[in-house]
């Protein structure tokens, strides 16, 4: 019999001589989540410590070692990583990497809030990093169960990350134990309506499928808020108005990938999260080739960073021309002479910097409007405060994702009179 619970590690306490203890960072139903710092690696921690009134259960004991498990199993980086698991007076824990920033959930209520809606871009570019992070769980015959907008994290130069494995089952699990468990709006029709149901990959993309849907329109695709209303929706067979009917401005070429994301019948629904991802890369790539021609320079001395911009901004926009040079007076000379559309270019950049070619840009009356994306290896929030300060339009850190930088494109050229 393990000793009696106490409650959670209060702050300032330290785990195991090394995780000192700053405060709750979230709660849930299996466990308590603290942000602590590793004293002895010096880096700060999430550490996931089983709520107290569980920890009596053998069942939920057991259970919540093998969700570590599960997690250690997997490395990926859009997958939340583990780094050890203990004790601390008879409460169970795991330590994982700490990933600043929000969850998913909150990153859509936030932008609600003010009025502004995810731009595709930004879209497909949370969706692609889910699908990689899934494709990675499955491999390691794992279904994850709870795809949810709160699973889902979003850190530091837009990298995402999955976490949460609670509600994991075994690739071919069968659950015959008759319970809905997970979040009633993210779970698939089969898991449902099925007796018994056998859990695979589809199961994670119909859940995906939900997250693209409330992300493209503000709105979930089936009127689904508790568990009754679950299995009444399922078992009447409502239909899905495509995303493109709800907000008539998306694009029609989306409407197919998500609605068979989303599709009841799990044959017809994509087989594995990277299905779904290339299906929505090709849509994208699509929506493209339609854009007319665009100038667009590009400004490092780095040159696999250079030819990353240039192949993400190639795929995207494929009439433009693009020009690459490698230091700033070559940056402001090209740009006095021919102009351009958009500017990406490095913040440590040889004889004039990314601050400096900033200013100097918008210090010239026809290049005030030029959108201007700045990158950089080794910059921070302080910098970012000064590119606003001289008109600068969008700021990324290396290693840059390319579905941010294609949403900060987009949108500065959309800005563009």
């Amino acid at each position: 019999m393990p000793p009696a619970p106490m409650d959670a590690p209060p702050d300032g306490s330290v785990l195991d001589g090394v995780y000192r203890v700053q405060r709750v960072v979230g709660r849930g139903g299996m466990g308590i989540v603290l942000l602590a710092r590793d004293e002895l690696l010096a880096r700060e921690v999430a550490i996931k410590i089983i709520s107290p009134d569980r920890v009596t259960s053998e069942r939920a004991r057991e259970s919540f070692l093998n969700e570590a498990r599960a997690m250690a199993s997997v490395r990926h980086e859009n997958v939340v990583q583990i780094y050890a698991y203990g004790q601390y007076e008879g409460l169970p824990y795991f330590v994982m990497e700490y990933v600043p920033g929000t969850d998913l959930g909150t990153w859509i209520d936030e932008r609600a809030a003010r009025g502004i809606s995810p731009s595709i871009d930004e879209t497909l570019g949370i969706l692609d990093q889910v699908c990689r992070g899934l494709a990675a769980i499955h491999a390691r015959g794992v279904v994850h169960a709870d795809v949810k907008p709160g699973n889902v994290l979003i850190g530091p130069a837009f990298r995402v990350a999955v976490t949460d494995f609670g509600l994991f089952r075994a690739l071919g699990e069968k659950d015959a134990s008759e319970l809905v468990v997970g979040t009633p709006a993210y779970i698939a029709p089969e898991v449902v309506y099925s007796r018994a149901p056998v859990f695979d990959p589809r199961a994670d993309v119909y859940a995906v499928g939900v997250i693209a849907y409330e992300m493209l329109t503000g709105r979930m695709p089936l009127p689904i808020d508790d568990v009754p209303s679950l299995f009444d929706v399922h078992l009447k067979h409502m239909s899905i108005t495509p995303p493109s009917e709800v907000r008539p401005e998306l694009p029609v070429a989306l409407d197919a990938v998500v609605l068979r994301a989303l599709d009841r019948d799990v044959e017809r629904r994509y087989a594995t999260p990277e299905e779904l991802r290339r299906a929505f890369f090709r849509a994208r790539s699509d929506l493209g080739k339609r854009m007319h021609a665009r100038r667009i320079l590009v400004v490092d001395d780095d040159e696999h960073a250079r030819a990353m911009v240039r192949e993400t901004l190639n795929a995207t926009f494929p009439n433009a021309t693009i020009t690459e040079v490698t230091d700033g007076v070559e940056a402001l000379a090209h740009l006095e002479r021919h102009g351009a559309d958009l500017v990406v270019l490095d913040l440590d950049l040889p004889h004039l910097n990314g601050v400096e070619l900033t200013a100097a840009v918008r210090g010239i009356p026809h290049l005030e409007k030029v959108p201007i994306v700045v990158i950089t290896g080794h910059g921070g929030s302080a910098d970012w405060r000064v590119l606003q300060k001289f008109g600068a339009d969008g700021f990324l850190m290396k290693p840059v994702d390319a579905y941010a930088l294609v949403a900060l494109a987009r949108r500065a050229l959309e800005k563009k009179p």
